[in-house]
């Protein structure tokens, strides 16, 4: 067979052999004539009424939709019924859809749905990830499938890993209204259509004899299922469930995966000596701006950093190699900062003669602009390596700044005046990232307030990916946050990132997720329902979220999530009680509106006794808290107090709108307008770092005001306080914390 999808009789045969029901068919091969004795005989063993209907379906592998060109048709089971129907479709795609290949009719009963119940058509389909390789998809079906989808983006399909189809389905049930009507009874159907165990037992058999034996890494020599979609699923009068409709789509891709010396990312995070390429002598180039910070560096021990160029003897007292080959040693570190062509014959230097553990590999210009040549050799050279005693390096980038090692060092080209590193809280902390202009946006907003262990840029992962930078790290249990920026995956690298994920959240440990990448999938969506419904981006944060993972939608909602698990690790809330403190009516509204997956604390009568003590007369002593402008910093704060105490409280939202006069929370002004001063005991901000450091509850702070008020927030953050601009980002985030 020389074509690679599969005509809808085919597809039937597939699913017949795994299990599942097809409905009954004949295919007619060919131009239809007079009908050959096989297809009288299929429409006389239908039996029922001879006047019964039958369905003739156009076999073509270049349609994509039959019914919009005239490609299906009913028919009475007479043979000459039959005969005449299957006649003009043969003529209707002929003229409407001239280039269209016909190989024949195929001939199906006329299933009849179960009625009484909106659950008769559902889309199942299976297709082979790019990066996640073999899932599953199963949600609102037949010919309104887009149309569901537009209606509901992401709330009518579940997407579902082979292996976990009960669980997955299960929790997207929970989840999606919209799929509850295949597994509960209601008004329509007091039974339920469906059983979700009977239903996931099946999708589980068809996956195991289907996508495993199709993957891209299937050991059989078959070719890789890239997707099967059937469409609908119909729940039929009699009791069955019916592959009404199918198409399959097949190639030629494989993959092998391939094993990264990762022991030796030590080297990148911490080395001992380094060799630098590109360090201009005359200008300040990126070059030379990583040398210097190098130079700075707080591991590479004195006299073992080198710089390669072609005629300067030293740069900024820095000794210069003509070519790297004179190393009389191997380094730890390689940072090569040349244009690509120089980038190949430096790296194929350094991995022929065993002269570094880790390269970074600065400049782009690989396969991101079309340059694939100059990638594969240095893939080649770096693949043959391997093959070396020692196994050979590891390289990050190209396409990328490199990394920034928290007392160690900093390959950012970037001037320190520009992007200034002070001290914080992130020693349990990684952030890595495929794209170093974000991670630069990461740095520069969280300055002062985390500052991550390591924070790695990755780009191309010409070799090392982001699936071999969270293994190493899961190697490393001192490591508690893990927050990863991710454009795209490599083949099968998103599965094995995920099944990392999986095992370090049973361990405790949390990993942040933002996938870039929301974007049309063009033509293939147009021909495929599941490509339109469960994309690229959909079957990510699907699969991760299913391994555990935090997956923020916005890069909002990832500095949210990975300041507030950063700053509130060792206090992780013990449910999901929310109790919030304001002194302001609109933000106790707002934040009941967006909870997100929180529930409001009932208070116990002893905390509402000593709000009301504590608290004006006009107050609302009741969760959420409105404490009105009128609460000076001392009620407030014994508000704040009475709060954490709760036994009934997990965690605690205080949000003051700073501007009233009552709350001491300004900076001191010398021109003497105010006596306020942040920074002085019995302060808002000090007062409110106090009860932190006296409660194990997660407490976060919002401060819905203007930079009059970043004094107040910095000194709130400095001392471990998350502090967010809005009630519904500080809400949202707690409730990832809670998750």
């Amino acid at each position: 067979m020389n074509r690679m999808s599969l005509l809808e009789h085919e597809v039937y045969a597939l699913l017949s052999g795994a299990g599942f029901a097809v409905p009954q068919h004949v295919f007619w091969e060919g131009e239809p004539g007079d009908p050959p004795g096989r297809i009288q005989d299929f429409l006389e063993g239908l039996g029922g009424d001879a006047a019964g209907d039958v369905v003739l379906k156009i076999a073509s592998p270049d349609l994509a939709h039959k019914s919009d060109v005239g490609g299906l048709a009913l028919s009475k089971k007479s043979s000459s019924s039959v005969a005449a129907a299957a006649k003009q479709i043969w003529e209707d795609i002929g003229r409407r859809a001239p280039d269209a290949k016909r190989l024949g009719i195929l001939v199906v009963e006329k299933l009849v749905p179960a009625s009484g119940t909106p659950a008769v058509e559902a889309l199942l389909s299976f297709k082979n990830d790019l990066a996640f390789g073999p899932v599953l998809v199963f949600g609102l079906g037949g010919l309104l499938t887009e149309w569901y989808g537009q209606m509901a983006p992401g709330g009518t399909t579940a997407i579902l890993r082979p292996g976990e189809v009960k669980q997955g389905l299960e929790a997207a049930v929970k989840k999606l209204p919209a799929l509850r009507i295949f597994f509960e009874g209601g008004r329509a159907s007091a039974k339920a259509p469906l059983a979700l165990d009977e239903i996931a037992d099946r999708l589980e058999a068809l996956s195991k004899n289907l996508l495993l034996s199709f993957s891209p890494e299937n050991s059989f020599g078959n070719p890789t299922l890239e997707e099967l979609e059937i469409n609908p699923v119909l729940l039929c009068a009699d009791g069955r469930w019916v592959a009404a409709d199918g198409k399959a789509r097949f190639s030629e891709r494989r993959v092998a995966r391939v094993r990264r010396p990762l022991e030796k990312i030590s080297h990148l995070l911490a080395p001992k000596s380094a060799v630098v390429f590109g360090a201009s002598a005359n200008d300040t180039n990126p070059g030379r701006i990583i040398l210097g910070n190098l130079k700075a560096s707080e591991t590479i021990t004195y006299g073992a950093l080198r710089a390669v160029h072609p005629r300067a003897a030293t740069i900024d007292g820095i000794p210069c190699l003509k070519s790297v080959t004179e190393l009389d040693a191997p380094v730890d570190l390689a940072v090569v900062a040349i244009p690509a062509a120089g980038a190949r014959d430096a790296i194929r230097d350094l991995c022929a003669g065993d002269l570094a553990r880790a390269i970074i590999l600065i400049p782009g210009g690989f396969s991101e602009t079309g340059n694939h040549d100059l990638e594969d050799e240095m893939k080649a050279a770096l693949a043959e390596s391997r093959n070396l005693p020692s196994g050979g390096p590891v390289l990050v980038g190209g396409n990328c700044l490199g990394v920034v090692s928290k007392h160690a060092y900093n390959t950012f080209f970037l001037p320190q005046y520009k992007l200034p590193f002070h001290d914080a809280p992130g020693d349990r902390l990684v952030a890595v990232s495929q794209s170093g202009a974000y991670l630069v946006s990461l740095t520069s907003n969280l300055d002062g307030i985390v500052f991550p262990r390591a924070s790695i840029s990755y780009g191309n992962q010409i070799d090392l990916t982001a699936a071999d930078f969270l293994e190493y790290f899961e190697m490393d249990p001192s490591v508690r946050v893990l927050a990863f920026y991710v454009e795209g995956f490599l083949p099968l690298d998103g599965a094995r990132f995920a099944a990392i994920t999986r095992r370090l959240t049973a361990a405790g440990r949390r990993v942040l997720v933002y996938k870039a990448g929301r974007t049309p999938l063009g033509a293939r969506a147009a021909e495929s329902h599941t490509a339109s419904l469960a994309g690229d981006w959909e079957v990510a944060r699907a699969l991760l979220e299913g391994a555990g993972a935090v997956v923020a939608v916005t890069l909002d909602m990832f500095e949210d999530n990975t300041k507030i698990f950063t700053m509130l690790a060792d206090r992780l809330p013990s449910g999901r009680r929310l109790a919030v403190l304001s002194n302001a009516g609109f933000e106790c509204g707002a934040v009941l509106d967006r909870l997100y997956e929180l529930t409001p604390a009932a208070l116990s009568l002893e905390t509402k006794a000593r709000l009301v003590a504590c608290l004006p007369a006009i107050a609302h002593a009741d969760n959420p808290v409105d404490a009105t402008p009128m609460a000076d910093t001392a009620a407030f704060v014994a508000a704040a107090a009475a709060l954490l105490r709760d036994p009934g409280v997990d965690a605690l939202i205080v949000s003051p709108i700073p501007v009233t006069p009552a709350l001491d929370d300004l900076a001191p002004d010398l021109s003497g307008s105010h006596g306020e001063n942040i920074y002085s005991a019995g302060s808002l901000a000090q007062e409110l770092l106090r009860l932190f450091r006296e409660t194990a509850k997660p407490l976060v702070v919002n401060v819905d005001s203007g930079r009059l008020y970043d004094d107040f927030v910095n000194v709130l953050q400095r001392g471990g306080i998350p502090v967010y601009r809005k009630i519904d980002r500080a809400s949202r985030a707690l409730s990832a914390l809670c998750s």
